[in-house]
């Protein structure tokens, strides 16, 4: 193996970005041109070690402005859950399943615990749970495999987490690549209409500007509904959130603010109701 392999080798694979790169193969090319090996809080102490070891460095403290990377599994409250797809996005070995609209889920044997999903959520309906010994879900951060079984069940993880990571990687380039070639059709289309639309449009102009102002009115009206359920959903977990904070006996102005939240709530799910129908009626 080349030296950034072997250096990848040691690295958690969590593909958190806590060491400033997007992902651990960054790290490890960075690592190989000289970068200080105390960027990897999954990776702990054992990586230091290790990374100092093949690396022929001293060995130092891990940076404490890197933050903390306990062994921990995502967990979606799927209840609250609004299908916003903004964790699905940001998960780099594609842990989590769902589709627009849908609940979403963790598939807890995949994930690294990388914490990505946490802050895209528009509700919080994310939680990032402790691994115990009776999860029965390998750790993939360092200092916590002690004996010959535990450490090779750890490196099995963390190649199969590089592997999905690179899956996700090709993947998405396949995909800009596919719609890069689609705006550049769109393009040679508006570049020369005559050539690239149907007669019926040409010949019937009129009904084409009809129908062009119709989509755009349709799109509009999904834009404005996917935005006031967001707003919905937030109002609901706010209020939620509220409640559960006050408990049963809520102080005076603790009231005052659970009947402000009450307000935004019955608000915002108004707004909603109200662009319903709306957004119906441009798509017919």
């Amino acid at each position: 193996m080349s030296l950034i392999q072997r250096i990848d080798a040691l690295l958690p694979q969590t593909q958190c970005g806590k060491c400033g790169h997007p992902g651990c193969r960054p790290y490890a090319e960075g690592l190989a041109a000289g970068e200080a090996i105390n960027k990897c809080p999954p990776g702990g102490r054992e990586t230091i070690a290790a990374l100092a070891r093949l690396l022929e460095v001293p060995v130092i403290e891990l940076d404490p402005e890197r933050g903390r990377a306990p062994a921990q599994v995502a967990f979606i409250r799927e209840a609250e859950c609004i299908g916003c797809t903004k964790c699905i996005q940001a998960c780099p070995v594609d842990a989590i399943v769902g589709a627009a609209k849908l609940m979403h889920t963790v598939i807890s044997a995949e994930c690294t615990g990388c914490d990505l999903c946490v802050a895209p959520c528009p509700v919080d309906c994310i939680d990032l749970l402790p691994l115990t010994a009776s999860s029965n879900i390998v750790a993939i951060v360092g200092g916590l495999a002690q004996d010959a079984e535990t450490l090779a069940a750890r490196s099995h993880k963390r190649n199969h987490a590089r592997r999905r990571f690179e899956q996700r990687n090709n993947r998405l380039q396949r995909e800009e690549a596919r719609k890069q070639a689609e705006r550049l059709a769109r393009s040679q289309r508006a570049a020369n209409p005559t050539a690239a639309t149907p007669s019926a449009a040409v010949d019937d102009p009129i009904k084409a500007a009809i129908e062009r102002v119709k989509a755009q009115k349709a799109a509009a009206a999904d834009a404005a509904l996917k935005q006031a359920k967001i707003a919905a959903a937030m109002s609901r977990a706010q209020l939620s959130k509220a409640r559960a904070a006050f408990g049963d006996t809520p102080s005076e102005t603790q009231q005052a603010q659970l009947a402000e939240l009450e307000r935004e709530a019955q608000q915002a799910q108004t707004r909603l109701q109200t662009l319903q129908p709306a957004a119906d009626h441009g798509r017919d």
